[in-house]
């Protein structure tokens, strides 16, 4: 077994190297804000690990398994949150090879170690200071190095169940509010009366006897117990048996599918509920235009993926500004400008799907543009014109969401978050036109709970934004300096101009980018899996 896992990551190593990018400013960029990003975590362990040896161990019984079921709940609750579970295996690409299930599910627990390093660089703070307590023997602060195995089997347990959740049409959906619910829920706590009722009961949680961070707690602090150590036996074994199966049933499926899309040929037909709502572009447009409208809207309705990042869009955008603009703590700027805000974090949401990436689920197929008589713009075009529907839709549903949860929205708000969310989204199809063949990738439309982003791409919206902030910042310095909505309308309609020069600037650009460099663009799109995914 350890000489299939060694291959595995040996061929996935090779790989990497082989597609490896020349380094850039785009690899420092993404390195620095990785530095600082993980530099973060790195102060606050470090000021975990010089505090703990002054506080009393009474203390420490307290505040210990608090602190581990906060790691608990980061470590399994954020990567559903970001719908983004790390790296992992491609088990399509290794069902062909006569590997063992349990080496694959060694490496699978292995690449857990990516959903959440920032809790492992806090444990290890937790750990220094325990073992430089003058209370503590030192040596029972390495108990605490058993909660790794505790959580990487969790996760995998959890990850697992959610992407054969995320197979299942009609459980689909209700996972999307449910995790919409998970996300809020914090905020909730935070700006609500919610909060301070149930913060005894998360007390009560975090230090009940019997619970694994309690026990754990318990042995990391000196005070061995073999009943604190059976607890921690039996919750590792149920975890791990929670593991195998979810892992087992999850293979079986991967398996169930491969041999399903080699029996019909890996293709399939089904009429969709709403084919009405698919065959409007034939009745708006004329051809090409309305074919390749109709074309992406089939694509996008039959995306797990889309579908899910779609609801998040919805949901989560106006549920998790909710208590911010109208609970305990509100923000004046939040209740003032309620919609903009939450469309502005849907499109957000929506631009890995939409706007960086738009030929991402087209892949191979992508090579049918440039045999086709059809110029490449009209379909990139017709792609932004599917974005703009989607995000219409979008935009439609977040209003009808925030008149239903009773926010203060007025006509003006209406028609103004309207006209930004247009100006917004231009200026994103604009930059998302030059990303889309600058940087292209291939995207699994059936890879629902997977982070399939390019680094480079999150930077490019990272400075689109910066320069967006420009302009979207003097239409809000407008409506504050004169106390108007007139003012905040009038100098979005000149941004409404400028944003549809720059699209028409990006886009010509984009096209004769593709033009003289189609051969490193389909090859792009054409990269099948690594054997090790993100």
């Amino acid at each position: 077994m350890n000489d299939q896992i060694r291959a595995i990551l040996w061929a996935q190593f090779r790989t990497i190297r082989n597609y490896l990018p020349r380094s850039g400013w785009g690899t420092i960029l993404t390195a620095l804000l990785s530095t600082i990003w993980y530099g973060l975590f790195a102060a606050i362990a470090a000021s975990i690990a010089l505090k703990i040896p002054g506080v009393p161990v009474a203390t420490l019984q307290l505040v210990l398994p608090l602190g581990l079921l906060v790691v608990l709940l980061f470590w399994q609750i954020v990567p559903v949150m970001t719908l983004s579970s790390g790296w992992s295996l491609e088990l399509s690409k290794l069902l062909v090879y006569p590997i063992r299930q349990s080496a694959l599910f060694g490496v699978e627990v292995l690449l857990r170690l990516t959903t959440a390093p920032e809790m492992i660089i806090v444990l290890l703070g937790a750990l220094v200071g325990l073992a430089r307590h003058p209370e503590i023997p030192a040596a029972a602060a390495f108990w605490l190095l058993l909660y790794l195995p505790f959580n990487l089997l969790l996760s995998l347990a959890i990850r697992e169940w959610l992407l054969r959740m995320f197979r299942r049409k009609r459980l689909r959906e209700l996972l999307i509010v449910a995790i919409v619910i998970v996300t809020v829920l914090p905020n909730l706590l935070v700006n609500t009366s919610l909060g301070p009722k149930l913060k005894p009961v998360f007390i009560s949680v975090g230090t009940g006897q019997g619970t694994p961070w309690h026990e754990l707690s318990v042995l990391a602090l000196g005070q061995f117990s073999f009943q604190a150590l059976a607890i921690w036996i039996i919750s590792l074994a149920v975890v791990y048996i929670l593991a195998t199966r979810q892992f087992a049933k999850m293979l079986d499926m991967d398996r169930a599918a491969a041999f399903e899309s080699a029996a019909r040929g890996g293709h399939g037909t089904r009429r969709s509920r709403f084919e009405w709502l698919l065959n409007l572009p034939n009745r708006l447009f004329d051809d090409p235009v309305a074919a390749l409208l109709e074309k992406e809207m089939r694509v996008l309705s039959r995306s797990p993926r889309f579908r899910v990042i779609f609801g998040m869009a919805c949901f989560f955008s106006a549920l998790v500004f909710f208590p911010l603009a109208f609970g305990r703590q509100r923000s004046t700027f939040m209740e003032g400008n309620y919609l903009p805000v939450i469309n502005t974090y849907g499109l957000l949401i929506l631009g890995e799907v939409l706007l960086w990436n738009v030929f991402g689920f087209d892949r191979k197929a992508a090579q049918i543009y440039f045999v086709a008589p059809v110029p490449f713009e009209t379909v990139l075009r017709a792609k932004n014109l599917a974005a703009l529907a989607a995000i219409v839709l979008m935009t439609l549903f977040t209003t009808t969401l925030g008149y239903a949860l009773h926010a203060h929205i007025t006509p003006a708000g209406v028609l103004g978050a309207f006209f930004l969310t247009l100006i917004l989204t231009l200026f994103l199809l604009a930059c998302g036109n030059l990303t889309s063949v600058i940087i292209p990738r291939a995207i699994d439309p059936n890879q629902a709970f997977r982070n399939q982003n390019a680094g480079k791409a999150t930077l490019w919206l990272l400075v689109c934004f910066m320069v967006m902030a420009i302009p979207v910042g003097l239409a809000f310095l407008a409506k504050w300096a004169f106390n108007s909505d007139s003012a905040f309308l009038a100098i979005l309609c000149v941004d409404l101009i400028v944003g549809l020069i720059v699209y028409k600037i990006a886009t010509e650009s984009a096209v004769a980018r593709v033009e003289s460099g189609r051969e490193q663009f389909l090859d792009a799109l054409s990269k099948g899996k690594e054997l090790v995914g993100q």
